[in-house]
């Protein structure tokens, strides 16, 4: 996964000219599919889905790519007389930081080198780079299908100038982090497919929040890490409250002091609010594991 930032967010490259910003993201521009990739060939039209017809194209799915900032998919199917189908996806986001945080929720699977992150495995390429995800999955698996799936993929990402990762990711304390277990998000729905705290919102997430899931691994002990940005301090000190209420179902601690408690099963959970920012730590498995990855993120939150 790579972690060099770069100083703006920057944008595809296009078959369509014209303008320049997230703004123009998947309105105006599109991405330029390759004819054709060893020997297999688009077929049909190019089709397009927004906000509003994504449910069109998927079932169920959608929801994942409408709790970031999606613009659009384009689509295009490639043929080759019996051989698996292939069917590329191309989807436009606001920004690169969006479009990491589509594809971080599943990098399982080999590197294979193509765009700022991605994951091969069983016919099923994904990748992000700059403010486009792409998926371009072969029906079945073979040699010729995934060297096809490859070609497509880096046909696609040879149009797109790279982007920064969101600026929170550097607020994460290095120390023992599973660089393969970030996962950036905004929505409840999201969380949701990651961790189970609550049915409620309890931590009042939203599209104007940022938020991470990380994956430490310090002594032989695994825990977690969840960092959210909101829009001003009196929010996040809400959102703290409310998360030591309902989860820790303790008292919230002073603005800047951290509060570390027992849970289920010998484990321990604890929270901080510093500034803007609320810092949890999960599934620790001693008070001092706990309270030290706490007081890591306090410090690295600056």
């Amino acid at each position: 996964m790579t972690w060099r930032l770069l100083p703006a967010v920057v944008v595809l490259g296009l078959s369509v000219g014209g303008g320049c910003g997230p703004g123009w993201l998947g309105m105006r521009q599109q991405p330029s599919f390759p004819d054709a990739a060893i020997g297999w060939s688009a077929v049909g039209e190019m089709q397009t889905f927004g906000r509003r017809t994504l449910y069109d194209y998927m079932d169920g799915a959608g929801e994942h790519y409408l709790a970031y900032d999606f613009q659009r998919i384009y689509v295009r199917e490639y043929r080759r007389g019996d051989a698996p189908r292939i069917v590329a996806e191309a989807y436009a986001l606001t920004t690169s930081a969006d479009a990491f945080g589509v594809f971080s929720h599943d990098t399982t699977g080999e590197d294979v080198g193509i765009g700022q992150g991605c994951a091969y495995g069983m016919g099923l390429l994904r990748f992000w780079k700059g403010a486009w995800f792409v998926r371009i999955l072969a029906e079945q698996e073979t040699s010729a299908a995934k060297e096809a799936v490859l070609a497509i993929g880096r046909a696609l990402a040879a149009q797109i100038e790279e982007g920064p990762l969101p600026p929170i990711l550097e607020q994460l304390p290095r120390e023992g982090l599973e660089r393969s277990g970030i996962r950036y998000f905004h929505t409840p729905f999201s969380l949701s497919t990651i961790y189970y705290l609550a049915d409620d919102n309890i931590l009042d997430l939203s599209p104007r929040a940022e938020a991470v899931f990380a994956d430490y691994r310090r002594g032989g002990d695994k825990l977690h890490l969840l960092l959210v940005r909101y829009r001003n301090a009196e929010q996040a000190q809400a959102a703290c409250r409310e998360f030591s209420r309902v989860y820790l179902k303790d008292k919230p601690p002073a603005p800047g002091a951290r509060r570390v408690v027992p849970v289920e099963e010998g484990r321990f959970a604890g929270v901080l609010c510093r500034g803007t920012h609320v810092a949890i730590v999960l599934e620790a498995g001693t008070q001092a594991a706990c309270a030290r990855l706490l007081e890591d993120a306090a410090q690295a939150i600056g």
